[in-house]
C-alpha cells in the first residue's frame, strides 16, 4: 500500500517522477515513480547520512551492477541506479501485488498446488540470481511479491557477489532469523545453498501458515535453525519430500534451484481449472487472487488520477454561508477509484430466438449471434430481464438499419447462478462459431466460472452488472466489465456526503454476509470519509453468518451519529432501516450500491424512506438529453415501461459490442477472427446514454474524477420506490 508524498520529498529522482511513498525505513525511503516513458518503478532513495562513507557507496554500486545482470521473469529487474548521487538511489520495476507474507496472514496457508508453483518459479528465480554471481541472502515471505502472472523475488539490499569477501565482515549474521540457513545462523559464509534453505522456509510458511522454526527472539530462532528440525506438520507427499531436501542441515544435501523447476509440471496438471489459461496466479485460491488483482488495480491507478476541483453549485452568497462545501476541495481519490466442464444442459430462456422488430433478411446476408448469459431466478431475476431486453432492443435497432451488411440474432441462456451451469453455458456459447460475443454473466460467481472458458475460446464477453476484477487472473484478454468497481462506490458515498455538506460523524457497518463486495466498498469508504475528506467514522464489521448486524446497529446508535451507512445483504439492510426508524434516527442513511433497484423499498416499508443508493446505474427517464429520451421512448414502445435499473448499462454495453464488432468484419466477406474484438474493445472509447466507457489495464470500466462526480448518480427511496436525484456533482445538461 502507499501514502501521499510529504512536503520535504523530492519531486523527481534520476529521471523518475515520484508519485507516492511506498515505504520508509532506517536507511531511506521507497517511492512509487514513473519514468519518462511511462513505466512505473519502485525508487529506493538512501538518506545522505546513511551513505556518508565510501565503503557503503562502493557496496551499493557493486550490488546495483550485479543485480542488473539478473535476467528472469520472476526477479524484479533493475531499471537504473546512481551510487554517486548526493542521496544514492536504485530503481526497480514496480510490482503492485501484496507480499506472500501479507497474503498468508490475510487468507491463511496456500494449497499444495500453489506452493509447488511458488517453489518452481522461485527456484528458477534463484537460479538466475546465482548465475549472475549473486547470493540473495534474504529470501523471506516479505521479499516475495504476488503479481497477476506469478511471483517476483525482490530486494537485493543485502545481496553480495558469491566471490566477494572484501565487503563482508567475517562472522556477521546476514538475513532474517527464522528464514536463513544454519550456516548463516552460525555466522559462516553463505553460498547459493543458503538461499535454497531460505526458500524451503518460505515454502513451509506458505504451506502451513507458520514459520518452520517458530517465533521468538532472534537468538532462539538462530539456535532452532542450527539444532532443531523444522515444523512441517500438515505437509505430506511430494511437497514434504521437497521441503525436507531444501531444509537439510548440510548444504551439500540440498537440491540446486534448477531441480525445483520440475514441480511446475505437476502443479500445472493439478491446479489449472478446465478451460483456464496457463497463468501462475490462476493457481492461487480465489480469495488470494482477488487480493492480488484488487491491489494491482488500486496501485496501478494511482499515477493516472489527477486532482479535480469541485465547486459547490450556487451563487457567491450561498458559498459564503457554507464554507465547508463551497471552498474548492481537492478530490484525492487515488487508487480507491479502481479500486477478481462442457455440455449442453443449460436451459434456453426465450421462446423465440429471433429479435423482435428484425427486418426480413436476404438469404445471402450473414447472421451473427450475440449470446446473453444471465441468472434468471432468485434475486438476479430483475438483472436478467433488464440485460435480455437491452440486448434485444439494441440488436433490433441494428437489424432495422437498411445499410447493414449482416444481421444479429440474440440467444439467451440461463446459467442458474451456479458454477457448473455457468461453465456449461459458456462452453455452449464458445462452441457456436456464429457467436461473436456474449453479454454477461450477471453475477460475480458465474462470471468467475464462465470467464475461464471464454478465455480458452478467445470469446469476448462483457458484464455490465459485476464489479470485482479477480477474473483478470485467468482471463486477461477477453473479459470486460462496464459495471463500476465495487471499491469506487465506497468513494462515491463519501463524495456524495462531501458535496452536500454532510461530512459529520458516520457509523459504518460492513456486513460480510453480503459478500466480498461489502468489504471492498466499506474499506475504501472508511478511508475516504476519514482520511481524504476529513470526516469522523465509527466502523463496525459483522462477520459472515453471525447475524450480528442488529447488535452493531444498536452499538452505533449510542455513538451520537450524524450519518449511517449499512453495507450488507438486502434483508439485513432492511432490518437495519427498521431498527434506525424505531430509534428515531433521522440523519442521512446509505445502503450498498448493489441494492439499487432491489426490493428494499417494499421490505423496509416506511422505515426505508429517505435512504440513499449511489451508483453509476442511471434512470434515463429522469434525464433530458437526446440519447436518454430516445432510449426511454424506444423502451416504452417495445416493453410498455421506462427502462428498469441496470438496463441502460446493458444497452450501452451491447451497442458498444456491436460497434466494435462491425469494425472487425472483413469488407470482402468471411468470418472475423474472435480475438480481434477484444483487441479493439480494450482500446475503445464509447459514448453511451449517460456516460463514456473506456477500460483500464484490467478491463474494468475506467473511473476518473470526472466520471465519479458527474456520471455517478444519487438515488433516494421516496414513496416506496427508488427515485433519481441526479449526479453526485451536477453539471450542465445532466438532468
Amino acid at each position: 500500500m502507499s501514502e501521499p508524498m510529504r512536503p520535504a520529498d523530492p519531486a523527481s529522482v534520476g529521471g523518475f517522477r515520484l508519485l507516492r511513498r511506498l515505504g520508509a525505513g532506517g536507511m531511506g525511503v521507497v517511492y512509487l515513480g514513473r519514468s519518462g516513458a511511462g513505466a512505473l518503478a519502485a525508487v529506493k532513495v538512501i538518506r545522505a547520512e546513511s551513505a556518508a562513507d565510501d565503503e557503503f557507496r562502493a557496496r551499493f554500486a557493486r550490488e546495483a551492477q550485479l543485480a542488473a545482470r539478473v535476467e528472469s521473469p520472476w526477479v524484479v529487474p533493475v531499471l537504473g541506479a546512481d551510487a554517486d548521487a548526493p542521496e544514492p538511489w536504485l530503481a526497480t520495476a514496480f510490482v503492485p501485488g501484496p507480499s506472500l507474507g501479507e497474503a498468508v496472514a490475510e487468507h491463511g496457508p496456500l494449497p499444495g498446488s500453489a506452493v509447488r508453483v511458488l517453489g518452481a518459479l522461485l527456484g528458477e528465480a534463484l537460479g538466475a540470481v546465482h548465475g549472475a554471481g549473486l547470493v540473495h541472502r534474504d529470501v523471506k515471505p516479505g521479499n516475495v511479491l504476488l503479481a497477476l502472472n506469478g511471483p517476483r523475488l525482490i530486494d537485493f539490499g543485502i545481496a553480495r557477489a558469491a566471490d566477494d569477501t572484501a565487503l563482508t565482515a567475517s562472522g556477521l549474521v546476514i538475513g532474517t532469523p527464522g528464514f536463513l540457513s544454519p550456516e548463516q545462523a552460525r555466522g559462516d559464509q553463505a553460498g547459493p545453498a543458503g538461499d535454497v534453505f531460505a526458500l524451503g522456509c518460505v515454502l513451509a510458511y506458505a504451506a502451513t501458515g507458520r514459520p518452520p522454526f517458530g517465533t521468538g527472539t532472534p537468538d532462539a530462532l538462530l539456535y532452532r535453525t542450527v539444532h532443531d528440525e523444522p515444523d512441517l506438520d500438515g505437509v505430506a507427499g511430494e511437497l514434504r519430500e521437497v521441503l525436507d531436501a531444501c531444509l537439510a542441515k548440510d548444504p551439500q544435501d540440498r537440491p540446486a534451484p534448477e531441480e525445483l523447476r520440475r514441480l511446475s509440471e505437476d502443479a500445472t496438471e493439478d491446479a489449472v481449472p478446465e478451460g483456464a489459461t496457463a497463468s501462475p496466479s490462476a493457481w492461487l485460491p480465489d480469495p488470494v487472487a482477488r487480493t492480488v488483482a484488487a491491489r494491482a488495480a488500486e496501485s496501478l491507478a494511482l499515477p493516472a488520477v489527477e486532482p479535480t476541483v469541485v465547486d459547490e453549485p450556487g451563487d457567491a452568497a450561498s458559498a459564503a454561508r457554507r464554507p465547508l462545501t463551497s471552498r474548492r476541495r481537492l478530490l484525492a481519490v487515488g487508487g480507491a477509484l479502481l479500486l477478481a466442464s462442457g455440455g449442453s444442459g443449460a436451459a434456453l430462456w426465450a421462446a423465440g430466438r429471433d429479435d423482435p422488430g428484425a427486418k426480413p433478411v436476404p438469404a445471402a446476408e450473414p447472421t451473427y449471434v450475440l449470446g446473453v448469459q444471465v441468472t434468471r431466478g432468485g434475486a438476479d431475476a430483475a438483472l436478467a430481464r433488464a440485460c435480455e431486453r437491452a440486448a434485444r432492443l439494441a440488436a433490433a435497432e441494428h437489424n432495422a438499419d437498411p445499410r447493414r451488411a449482416y444481421s444479429v440474432r440474440v440467444r439467451v441462456l440461463d446459467d442458474g447462478g451456479t458454477v457448473d451451469r455457468a461453465t456449461s453455458v459458456a462452453h455452449e456459447f464458445a462452441a457456436d462459431r456464429d457467436v461473436f460475443a456474449v453479454l454477461g454473466p450477471t453475477g460475480e460467481v458465474t462470471l468467475r466460472a464462465a470467464s475461464r472458458v471464454y478465455a480458452a475460446a478467445k470469446l469476448t464477453h462483457v458484464s455490465s452488472t459485476t464489479g470485482q476484477n479477480d477474473y483478470y487472473v485467468w482471463s486477461p484478454d477477453v473479459t470486460f466489465q462496464t459495471g463500476a468497481p465495487h471499491q469506487a462506490e465506497g468513494t462515491a458515498i463519501a463524495l456524495s456526503a462531501l458535496v452536500t455538506g454532510r461530512m459529520g460523524r458516520a457509523g459504518i457497518v460492513i456486513d460480510r454476509s453480503g459478500g466480498s463486495a461489502m468489504h471492498d466498498q466499506g474499506g475504501v469508504l472508511v478511508t475516504q470519509w476519514r482520511d481524504t475528506f476529513g470526516g469522523e467514522v465509527v466502523p463496525r464489521v459483522v462477520a459472515e453468518g453471525t447475524g450480528d448486524g442488529a447488535a452493531a446497529v444498536r452499538d452505533l446508535l449510542s455513538r451520537d451519529l450524524d450519518a449511517f451507512v449499512y453495507l450488507g445483504p438486502l434483508e439485513a439492510t432492511a432490518d437495519a432501516a427498521r431498527q434506525l426508524a424505531r430509534a428515531g434516527f433521522t440523519g442521512r442513511r446509505w445502503m450498498s450500491h448493489l441494492l439499487y433497484g432491489s426490493d428494499f423499498p417494499r421490505l423496509a416499508g416506511a422505515a426505508g424512506e429517505g435512504w440513499y443508493a449511489v451508483t453509476p446505474a442511471v434512470d434515463p427517464a429522469q434525464l433530458t438529453t437526446g440519447e436518454a429520451g430516445r432510449l426511454t421512448a424506444a423502451w416504452r414502445k417495445e416493453y410498455g415501461s421506462t427502462p428498469e435499473p441496470y438496463a441502460t448499462e446493458a444497452y450501452d454495453s451491447t451497442r458498444m459490442l456491436l460497434q466494435e464488432f462491425a469494425r472487425t468484419v472483413p469488407s470482402g466477406g468471411g468470418r472475423p477472427a474472435r480475438p480481434a474484438l477484444a483487441q479493439r474493445l480494450a482500446k475503445a472509447t464509447y459514448h453511451g446514454v449517460a456516460r463514456t466507457y473506456t477500460f483500464n489495464d484490467y478491463h474494468q470500466y475506467a473511473i476518473t474524477n470526472e466520471t465519479l462526480g458527474g456520471e455517478t448518480y444519487v438515488h433516494q427511496v421516496r414513496d416506496g420506490r427508488f427515485r433519481q436525484i441526479g449526479p453526485i456533482v451536477p453539471k450542465q445538461g445532466s438532468q
